[in-house]
């Protein structure tokens, strides 16, 4: 897992989804954090691929939200976000479907295909 190799956009995703893990009190950086953060992007890339290949956004909003709402809070110092295994794979698998792709970088796009592709509550979402 290299993050040099994703771009700057996409490694600020994944810093977004750790900062709304810390927000939530969450101890584990799951990819459902990581849909979240392309979810809430104002310019609504993550929305748009959705929209165009027929699901419905706002049902994977919902359904990544009550996800997220299922994860325990830990209180007190929690400490580090530790990265979930399933966190891992997504970021590992996005790196495989963009040199598929021959991608010099892991854009945006191949880190959504990465979430629906990875066992995970976010690829249950998506599949909603």
């Amino acid at each position: 897992m290299d993050l040099s190799k994703f771009t700057e956009r996409s490694r600020g995703f994944i810093q977004a989804a750790q900062t709304i893990a810390i927000r939530e009190n969450h101890q584990r950086l799951v990819p459902e954090h990581i849909l979240k953060a392309l979810l809430d992007d104002p310019e609504g890339l993550a929305s748009n691929l959705i929209a165009k290949a027929g699901g419905k956004p706002k049902a994977v909003k919902e359904a990544v939200d009550a996800a997220l709402t299922k994860i325990p809070a830990v209180t007190g110092d929690a400490g580090q976000v530790y990265m979930d295994n399933a966190t891992v794979r997504v970021i590992s698998e996005a790196e495989k479907v963009a040199e598929k792709a021959k991608d010099a970088f892991v854009p945006v796009e191949r880190l959504l295909t990465a979430l629906a592709l990875v066992k995970s509550a976010a690829k249950d979402a998506l599949e909603a």
